[in-house]
Formats: C-alpha cells, structure tokens, sequence
C-alpha cells in the first residue's frame, strides 16, 4: 500500500490545506520548529496544524535538528514535546538530520544524537522516527542501527529509491506542485499504514492467537483460520510494529508468534526480563531465543554503552543486570 503526501514549513507561506486535501494529498508532515529553544518554533506550525485537522489530512510533525551532542537532543526533543502539549498526531515525529554542522561528529555520535531524540518523544507516548537523505543515512550514520528500532524517512530525488536500509517513507522532489500551495514544495511516498488517529504509536487490529500453546506462527496461524504465507506474515510483522526487514527467520517468527499471543511487548526498546536466576548472559539470552554468539553480544554491548566489548565477566555481568532488570536496550 502507498500513500502520497508533502512535508512543509514556513517556507512553503500560508497554504489553502482545503485546496490541499482536494488535490488529492493524503497526508503531511509540518515542520514544528529547529533547534532547542523555544523562540525557534516554526512561524508557521499552528496554521499548518490545524489546517490539517480542519481538512482531516493524517499529520506528523518533524524538528531541523542543530544538536552536536546527545544532550542538546533530549532538548531538543523537550522543546518538541512542549510546543506538542499532547496534542494528537496520526504520524511520527521526527528528527531532521542533515545540517552541516553536525556531519563530521561521526557516526556513533550522530547516532547516539538520534536514538535520545527518539526515546525522550517515546516515552512521551509519541511515535519517533529519523528524516536524513541516503548518503547520511548510509555513510553519516548508523542507519541499518538505527531502522531496526525507529521508523525512517529518506531522501533521495530519483526516480526509483535505492536506499537498501530499511524505511517506511520516501521523500523523492523537492520541486513538487499541489494546489493549494504557492512554489515548490517536497513530495513523499509512504509505504506503511500509520494512519490511525492516536496519539503515539497506532493501534492495528492484530489476530489473537491466545488460544495457541506451540512454537510454530505457521501453525498457529492456520489453526485460526489465517493466511500463513510469507507474504501474510511479512504483512503482520509490519502491522506488529517491528521495523527490521522480515526475512521469516525462526527468531522472527517467534517475536512475532510473542507478539500476537500477547506474551511480551516486543516493540519495546528493551529485551524482555529472562525466567533465569543464573549467572550466564550466553544462557539467559538463549532462554528469550536472542542470539547468543560473541559477534551479537558485542552488538547488544554496543547498543548498551560498552564499544570495547571483550566478553570479560565484568561486562558480561553488567550486561545481565541489565537484562534482569527489563533495562537491556534492543539491538
């Protein structure tokens, strides 16, 4: 499924969303503001929001980041979430990652930039993502990192989108024309259906397979009457809020039989809490069916803010506390 939609701010002037939604957009995503304080706000953000509602045109919102640090992110992201003061959104909201004065702070930096952003909006019940064009996203950041666990919005102005990573959303001109709206203004594609009216993450009707006991999403699948082919279940993995591309692999399958059982929110950004009272991080990741290799942990250290990862016992012990404790952020 594909939708069409603009993404605008102040520079696009005072848009007739009337004419918009007539045009046949189906979506937006309205710039709220740049950088951290809160004089930056978008001139242009209130008229273009409530435009939007008024017009019942699904909206996102998307901040122009300046953050050298992950600090100035979380204010960033603060800053977002004061000017949002709960208000709704059917999209995500996203950090715009493409100034200059960020590109040479390397990639963990950059990366570490937009995984505070995105929790710090999370845990405000909003759903976060990243906007950057395919070279950032493929030589500025950490962007296969990063689309395993946010929602991503690439550029790329071609006629077909290139990018491998993963993605949801593809902005392809900058030179677009919609009614409604005076000069050029960017024009997306979005690949996913996020359309649900709540503010955070959408709600998607999902089957229940409460009733079934086994390890097999085939199996249970075709027990409630439901198509088991991979094509279905690529579908409800999406549907299930899980972002890395689906490839039907036995830890997949599993997540998303979880999933749809209601065992264990798998779309946190946690590894869920092991039913293992050892002292072997190799044994508790086995006992949540997470890969336990030497290669893996050192991804999972990583993530969790130990970058010379030996498999000594001391990082392997702070690694299982963490784990313990349900604060054992996902790869």
């Amino acid at each position: 499924m594909e939708y069409r939609g603009i993404d605008v701010s102040k520079w696009q002037g005072k848009i007739d969303w009337n004419r918009v939604k007539k045009s046949g957009m189906q979506f937006s995503i309205v710039r709220i503001g740049y950088g951290m304080y809160e004089n930056q706000k978008d001139s242009q953000f209130e008229n273009n929001y409530a435009g939007c509602l008024e017009n019942n045109i699904p909206v996102g919102v998307y901040l122009y980041s300046y953050a050298l640090n992950v600090n100035e992110a979380k204010r960033e992201a603060e800053v977002v979430l004061n000017w949002l003061n709960g208000r709704k959104l059917n999209l995500p909201v996203y950090i715009d990652m493409e100034d200059r004065s960020q590109q040479n702070l390397g990639k963990d930096t950059l990366t570490n930039i937009c995984t505070v952003f995105c929790e710090t909006i999370e845990k405000a019940g909003y759903w976060a993502g990243i906007y950057a064009n395919k070279y950032w996203f493929t030589s500025i950041l950490n962007g296969e990192e990063l689309g395993k666990r946010f929602t991503c919005w690439v550029a790329q102005y071609n006629d077909v989108n290139t990018y491998k990573g993963p993605y949801d959303m593809w902005q392809y001109t900058s030179s677009g024309s919609v009614d409604g709206i005076d000069g050029n203004v960017d024009m997306n594609i979005l690949y996913r259906d996020i359309f649900t009216d709540v503010t955070g993450k959408v709600e998607t009707k999902l089957p229940d397979l409460s009733n079934y006991s086994g390890v097999s999403i085939v199996d249970a699948l075709k027990q409630n009457g439901i198509d088991s082919s991979f094509e279905n279940r690529k579908k409800l993995y999406r549907e299930a809020g899980f972002t890395d591309e689906y490839l039907g692999t036995a830890i997949q399958n599993l997540n998303l039989l979880n999933k749809l059982r209601g065992n264990v929110d798998l779309t946190s950004n946690y590894y869920p809490i092991p039913n293992y009272n050892g002292n072997s991080l190799v044994d508790a990741l086995k006992d949540i069916n997470v890969d336990s290799s030497f290669d893996y942990r050192m991804k999972i250290a990583r993530k969790n803010g130990i970058n010379n990862y030996k498999g000594s016992s001391f990082q392997n012990n702070k690694l299982l506390k963490l784990l313990k404790k349900g604060k054992l952020l996902k790869v």
